[in-house]
């Protein structure tokens, strides 16, 4: 059975935050270099790394954002993706743009798009309109709740089916209508269908199994539409699948 990587001590974060922080500007120049889909004077959009936070936690200060603000100190976050999720990230460059993209965000006008790879043989199509809400018995973990007073709404697409290892996944495309935390990974574990090698959710189903055939949480944020928020044009990125 695949392991599950070792759970940071104090120890281990306190070495990573020193190491970070002895990094030269280069590292931070290049790293910004190496993960830009598109940048302007207004919005940067990233092609996160999965393991990679967005932002910085309590104990871990290493993140995206901490690292694009080496190499741009007024980069604004808008948005974030799971620790374990790789993909298509967007960041303003000052504070009317954070203002306008995240306002699009809360009226729900970008169109985003994810694909994942998950157990089983989903429907062709479908929706999935249950409430998530985080359950700090089992820190991180979401759970559905339907007396959660917080709507969180999938449409998914099922792409097409393989065989790993002996079992049957699909490809799915998941176009999230809300953004709620881990909204993708429990609305397809709620309907049967968790996400390969999810570190979180997989490893408690089905023996195991779906978790040990993926190295790394199959989820990736593969294209995102939204209007510049200076021009007004529909601009559209995407970002290749890496599982």
């Amino acid at each position: 059975m695949r392991q599950l990587p070792q759970a940071l001590t104090p120890a281990s974060i306190a070495q990573r935050n020193l190491e970070e922080s002895q990094q030269p500007q280069s590292f931070f120049d290049d790293f910004a270099k190496s993960v830009t889909l598109y940048r302007d004077d207004d919005i940067w959009v990233i092609d996160k790394p999965h393991g990679l936070l967005s932002v910085d936690g309590k104990e871990l200060k290493v993140s995206l954002q901490s690292r694009l603000l080496k190499a741009d100190p007024n980069v604004k976050l808008i948005h974030r993706l799971d620790m374990d999720t790789s993909g298509i990230i967007i960041f303003a460059r000052h504070s009317e743009a954070q203002t306008h993209i995240s306002k699009q965000f809360i009226e729900r006008i970008p169109s985003k798009e994810y694909q994942a790879l998950v157990w089983g043989t989903p429907p062709q199509q479908g929706e999935i309109d249950v409430p998530v809400r985080y359950d700090p018995p089992q820190k991180p973990k979401h759970i559905v709740d339907m007396n959660w007073d917080k709507r969180a709404y999938t449409k998914y697409e099922t792409l097409h089916h393989e065989l790993r290892e002996g079992k049957a996944v699909s490809r799915v495309a998941l176009h999230p209508v809300t953004g709620r935390s881990h909204q993708l990974r429990v609305h397809m574990l709620h309907i049967g269908h968790v996400m390969l090698g999810d570190p979180i959710y997989a490893q408690d189903v089905l023996g195991g199994q779906a978790f040990d055939l993926s190295p790394r949480l199959c989820l990736h944020a593969h294209k995102l539409r939204l209007k510049h928020p200076n021009t007004g044009v529909w601009m559209e990125w995407e970002s290749p699948v890496p599982f």
